[in-house]
């Protein structure tokens, strides 16, 4: 176990969010790619007198890669899962550059507080995403 539980904790987060970024990154290149495939093949298709089935079976394609598009909102989920990164990243970073002895009390609360904003701000975007509309901001952090 790590001595100092704070800096274990902003770590595991800072892994977290990073897989977050890389997943979501893919489903989104993968999505896109997949619906920007799927609807040339189906103009293609069309333009040559393809059977009608083949067709469609094309464009039920692209509907597919739209509805996992609106289904997972892979794009907005890698913003906010490379800003959470970055921000905890930076926080981190500043946290280590510290001399250990001078890692006092007020260094750790500052990364405590980035590490509680940003787990403030998935709630909140998580939120927003399932309900459809904004919820009331959070209290701040500390106060």
């Amino acid at each position: 176990m790590e001595p100092d539980p704070l800096l274990a904790l902003a770590r595991r987060d800072l892994t977290f969010y990073a897989r977050a970024s890389d997943r979501a990154r893919r489903l989104h290149h993968g999505t896109e790619l997949g619906a920007l495939l799927t609807t040339s093949v189906t103009v293609v298709a069309a333009g040559l007198h393809a059977p009608a089935w083949l067709t469609a079976l094309i464009a039920g394609g692209a509907v597919f890669f739209t509805g996992m598009r609106q289904l997972y909102g892979a794009g907005s989920r890698w913003v906010l899962a490379a800003q959470a990164r970055e921000s905890l990243r930076r926080a981190l970073d500043r946290y280590l550059l510290l001399p250990e002895t001078e890692r006092d009390a007020a260094a750790r609360q500052a990364l405590q507080t980035v590490v509680e904003e940003v787990g403030a701000n998935e709630l909140r975007a998580w939120s927003e995403a399932q309900s459809g509309r904004p919820e009331p901001p959070l209290p701040s952090v500390g106060a």
